[in-house]
């Protein structure tokens, strides 16, 4: 279950930032080391949350408290990271390139999924009132992370159709990820 959960989610966000073929080209506008530079930082906003997400949820089910705090406490540091890679998104909507504000937005939505995801999930592990709850969010929200596979997927038609696929392939952080493979 945490392995179905983990990879999927890796999936999803890999996919905000795997951009493969396809796209027109560059504009003029500005240089291609520019818009490089810029899809290295789009990807690299991305990248601390898919680090964060690459751990497993303590899970003790021996202790009942433990088990609840343990999930609770890790769902809590993944939703931080979310936010955080949201917010250095957002500020990268004014990049080099004219679409930039557009796939900037459409990231941050694809984030925006998977914090809801993740703040749901702890919601409700937070209000319940036995382990059996507590399992049962847990389940419901791997059940759930098939959803962020297509908003990944929506997010990558976006590099594509704003022709940043070849910039995202020559920037580093975004060939990190790429060179990820997600856990089996």
């Amino acid at each position: 279950m945490r392995r179905t959960l983990i990879a999927v989610m890796t999936s999803c966000l890999l996919a905000v930032t795997a951009c493969t073929g396809g796209g027109s080209p560059t504009p003029t506008a500005a240089s291609e080391a520019e818009v490089v530079a810029w899809m290295d930082k789009v990807c690299g906003a991305v990248d601390g949350t898919v680090k964060t997400m690459a751990d497993e949820p303590p899970i003790d089910m021996s202790d009942p408290a433990k088990l609840k705090t343990g999930l609770s406490d890790w769902l809590g540091s993944k939703v931080s990271a979310v936010d955080k890679s949201i917010a250095d998104l957002k500020g990268l909507e004014n990049g080099p390139h004219p679409k930039a504000k557009e796939l900037a937005a459409a990231a941050q939505d694809g984030m925006g999924q998977v914090k809801t995801l993740l703040s749901d999930t702890k919601s409700k592990l937070d209000s319940s009132t036995d382990p059996t709850q507590v399992v049962t969010a847990f389940t419901e929200m791997v059940a759930k992370a098939g959803e962020l596979e297509k908003a990944g997927a929506d997010v990558q038609k976006k590099f594509d159709e704003t022709g940043l696929a070849g910039s995202a392939q020559k920037a580093s952080s975004c060939k990190g990820l790429q060179a990820s493979p997600p856990p089996s």
